[in-house]
C-alpha cells in the first residue's frame, strides 16, 4: 500500500505513518513523482510538459446539486500547474481512471476516518500504483466554500428550527482540496511555517506561500509564467474562496 499523508483540525494531534525529518529550508520530499509523458502538440511540436489526469469520482453531500467539486479540484491542480514546468492537469472525462482521483467517505463507512478522529482528509503519494495521488475526503465534517460558520438549520433541517441560532463549524474544501493535492503530486508537510498550505494542521489559507512554490519548482521545474499573472491568481483565490 502506499505511503500517505492527512490533514487533520488544528485542535487534533497530527499523525502521519512515515518519518519525516522537518526543516523549513531543506525538506526531504518523497521520493517518487509524477513522470507523465510529454505532450505532442497539434503540430506535432514535442512540449516540456506531460499531462497528469484527474476525476472527481462521488460528490459530497454538501454540495449534492452542483459540479463544485470538479471545479474546487481543477482550481487546486492549477495553484501547483501554474507554478511548475514538468507538469499540468487535465481533467478525464471518460470512464478511464485518473492518475488523481477524489472521492468523498463518511466517517462510518471508512475505517481510517474512525480510527483517526479529527482527520479532515487523506492522499496517497505518488508511486506508481493505481492508489497513488488518490484523495479522500471526510464528508462527516460540513464542507463549505469559505470555511465560515454555517446556520444549523441550513445544514439539518430535521434537527434544528429555522429559527434556531446555532452555528455550526464548517471547513473550506478548497484549502484542504490544495494541501492535499499537493501531497498528491509528492510533496510532505512543512511544520516550521503556519502560513505554508503544507502546514500539517488545518489553517484556511487558499494561496501558496512562497516555500511551497519552492517547493514543488524543487521537484517539477520552474514554469516560465508572468508574476503579475500569478498576483492577479492569487488575488482572484483570496476574493473568491477565502
Amino acid at each position: 500500500m502506499s505511503v500517505f499523508c492527512i490533514v487533520k483540525d488544528n485542535d487534533e494531534q497530527f499523525d502521519c505513518n512515515i518519518d519525516m525529518d522537518f526543516s523549513y529550508n531543506a525538506i526531504e520530499e518523497w521520493k517518487h513523482k509524477w513522470q507523465p509523458k510529454k505532450h505532442v502538440g497539434r503540430r506535432g511540436k514535442v512540449r516540456d510538459y506531460g499531462y497528469i489526469t484527474y476525476k472527481v469520482t462521488n460528490e459530497s453531500k454538501h454540495f449534492p446539486d452542483s459540479k463544485f467539486e470538479d471545479k474546487a479540484l481543477a482550481i487546486a491542480l492549477r495553484q501547483w500547474g501554474l507554478r511548475t514546468k514538468d507538469i499540468r492537469f487535465k481533467r478525464e472525462r471518460t470512464s478511464k481512471t485518473a492518475d488523481i482521483e477524489m472521492k468523498f467517505s463518511n466517517r462510518e463507512d471508512d475505517k481510517f476516518f474512525r480510527d483517526k478522529p479529527g482527520t479532515l482528509a487523506y492522499a496517497y503519494f505518488p508511486n506508481g500504483q493505481k492508489i497513488g495521488g488518490d484523495i479522500t475526503f471526510n464528508d462527516s465534517v460540513i464542507w463549505t466554500t469559505n470555511g465560515k460558520p454555517v446556520n444549523a438549520h441550513k445544514v439539518y433541517p430535521d434537527t434544528y428550527p429555522p429559527n434556531t441560532k446555532t452555528k455550526l463549524r464548517t471547513y473550506n474544501m478548497v484549502h484542504t482540496l490544495i494541501h492535499e493535492c499537493g501531497h498528491a503530486i509528492g510533496l510532505k508537510h512543512c511544520e516550521q511555517h503556519k502560513d505554508c498550505i503544507m502546514y500539517p494542521y488545518y489553517n484556511g489559507r487558499v494561496v501558496l506561500h512562497n516555500h511551497d512554490s519552492e517547493r514543488i519548482q524543487s521537484i517539477y521545474g520552474k514554469r516560465n509564467i508572468s508574476s503579475r499573472f500569478i498576483d492577479y491568481f492569487r488575488k482572484r483565490m483570496l476574493r473568491k474562496w477565502n
